[in-house]
């Protein structure tokens, strides 16, 4: 774990363009703990959701629905996908390891 929980020791980061060419960035940290989202979508950037994780990777693809983000959390030697589409809150995923 980290020597100072308020030290990020891992990052996964994620961007699209909208449909009026607007740059959305994401960044997911974490302090070995929990992982914190910074969003960036043109005014500064602002918080987004926390959960718990020591470990953290994300991507992110654009279909005809909208910008579709999966974030993998891991913790305890589990990996949660949580998940996040057009028209939906933060949910958790179907993942499974193996």
């Amino acid at each position: 774990m980290a020597d100072n929980p308020n030290y990020p020791i891992g990052t996964a980061a994620v961007n699209w363009f909208d449909s009026s060419s607007q740059l959305h960035i994401r960044v997911y940290s974490t302090d070995g703990y929990t992982i914190t989202e910074r969003c960036a979508d043109g005014q500064g950037w602002t918080t987004g959701f926390s959960m718990p994780g020591s470990a953290v990777s994300a991507t992110c693809w654009n279909d005809s629905a909208g910008e579709h983000i999966r974030v993998y959390a891991t913790l305890d030697d589990t990996t949660t996908e949580w998940c996040f589409d057009p028209g939906s809150n933060w949910t958790k995923g179907e993942y499974t390891p193996s």
